[in-house]
């Protein structure tokens, strides 16, 4: 009930009641507190690593300016994240654990135990994030063909023009849309997107 009212929109806001909303709060919930069944001894991936750092820079950043919807929602989307890997190690499960508990003191106190911490999960140390560990490697962008768009590709975060456009010339979609066709003109806006002019 708590994670809820906190999650159901801008704190101080109106919103409207939603009982099929407090249960997907119970059911993630339940998700967190399975979390202790997936403790692994690997370490977790690059991805993964990134995605936790991003999510402590958020919540963090959010607590601050009272957006609890919003920082509840980013640990929402770490925990899918996590489930599609399918294990966490113990350190990532503690940091986990003190993000949640401000909205979730309950169920992470009792998690806190479960996994040998010290003291109270709400009266340890505040998670930190690594500045250089929320960058992602690669992103997203999306290329048009004549304005329209065609596909999206992953490129390397930063990289030169050339580089992009190779990959997005090569792209099957791209070479469909630009097949038997003269290109006129290649734009690319810096990590947004690929427009291909042809004629």
């Amino acid at each position: 009930l708590r994670v809820y009212i906190l999650f159901m929109g801008e704190y101080g806001s109106a919103a409207p009641w939603s009982e099929s909303s407090v249960k997907g709060c119970k059911r993630f919930l339940e998700r967190v507190a399975a979390l202790t069944d997936m403790i692994s001894d690997e370490p977790i991936g690059k991805e993964l690593e990134t995605k936790l750092h991003q999510t402590i820079k958020k919540v963090t950043n959010d607590i601050e300016e009272m957006k609890f919807n919003t920082a509840i929602a980013s640990l929402m989307a770490l925990i899918n994240d996590i489930y599609a890997v399918g294990k966490l190690d113990k350190d990532s499960v503690s940091i986990i654990i003190r993000l949640l508990c401000p909205f979730a003191p309950h169920v992470c106190e009792e998690m806190w135990e479960t996994i040998g911490g010290e003291g109270y999960a709400s009266l340890a140390s505040w998670p930190e994030y690594d500045e250089a560990k929320t960058v992602n490697d690669t992103i997203e962008i999306g290329v048009q063909v004549n304005g329209k768009l065609r596909s999206t590709i992953l490129i390397p975060n930063g990289a030169d023009k050339d580089v992009v456009l190779d990959i997005a010339k090569n792209d099957d979609k791209i070479k469909y849309a630009t097949d038997g066709k003269t290109v006129v003109k290649e734009i690319y806006v810096p990590n947004k997107i690929v427009n291909i002019v042809v004629k």
